[in-house]
């Protein structure tokens, strides 16, 4: 069927920078890692700061920013690549753009992939009918609108009838958004046999953050610098609560994603 109503995000509808705005912010990322972890040791060195508790401070420091930094980066990709189609019929697609390049797991071949995404993205706005890959919206779970963009929870459908649960970023200040909105909600009012999963990302999120919590405790009495328990255990806590703040941001993200 073709296609009535193309949705896209205003960076993608004028002349996507996908690929730069992507590679070009994950370098940035690295390159202000390494700018401040070697601007701080050079600091703690000139000013003789007690370099456990420095190191310690800076390494958990770096680690924040550069996860906060990479997941904005994330999303902004992510809303970038989603496109909705409205077609003859009645029938709302979505897709992410980013499924149909595959290339690999290497650098390499995440850049190749990463530019053609963006070539990809510049000649959407002219398709006729939805892509191949582009995924049939049966029925929309939860939409969460958030500061900057609305996170979709969908129930969509391959050509093989297999039916599976996607989140889609719709990104604010598109144009027609009300009306992308309106098909939206329409399909959440629809009747369904799949009733809504129950929202358990809360219940994740507050045993990941306690138990991050607890093993920094245990990271600070075991540091050289306090010495109340023994030093042996230092560095197992410290990954540890590497992990688990890991699994405590993912669940933030999946929350606010309404997941």
């Amino acid at each position: 069927m073709k296609v009535r109503k193309i949705w896209m995000s205003p960076d993608t509808g004028k002349r996507s920078r996908y690929a730069w705005r992507t590679l070009g912010g994950i370098a940035g990322i690295v390159l202000l890692a390494l700018i401040l972890i070697c601007g701080g040791v050079s600091l703690m060195f000139y000013m003789d700061w007690p370099r456990e508790s420095f190191l310690l401070v800076l390494c958990l420091g770096v680690t924040v920013l550069a996860v906060f930094l990479a997941a904005r980066l994330g999303r902004r990709a992510v809303q970038d690549a989603a496109v909705f189609f409205l077609t003859e019929g009645d029938r709302l697609f979505a897709m992410d753009a980013r499924r149909l390049v595959y290339h690999g797991n290497g650098v390499l071949s995440y850049a190749i992939g990463t530019v053609e995404t963006q070539q990809f993205l510049r000649q959407i706005g002219t398709c006729e009918y939805p892509p191949a890959g582009a995924d049939l919206i049966v029925k929309v779970e939860r939409i969460r609108a958030n500061r900057t963009h609305y996170a979709v929870v969908c129930r969509i459908r391959y050509p093989d009838r297999h039916m599976v649960r996607r989140t889609y970023f719709l990104m604010k200040g598109m144009e027609d958004e009300e009306l992308l909105l309106h098909q939206l909600e329409r399909r959440k009012n629809w009747d369904s046999t799949l009733g809504a999963s129950e929202d358990r990302s809360l219940r994740y999120l507050l045993v990941s953050a306690l138990a991050c919590a607890g093993l920094a405790v245990l990271c600070v009495l075991s540091h050289p610098a306090v010495s109340k328990l023994p030093q042996v255990i230092y560095f197992p806590c410290l990954g540890a609560a590497f992990v688990a703040f890991c699994c405590m941001v993912c669940f933030v993200i999946r929350h606010r994603r309404g997941e």
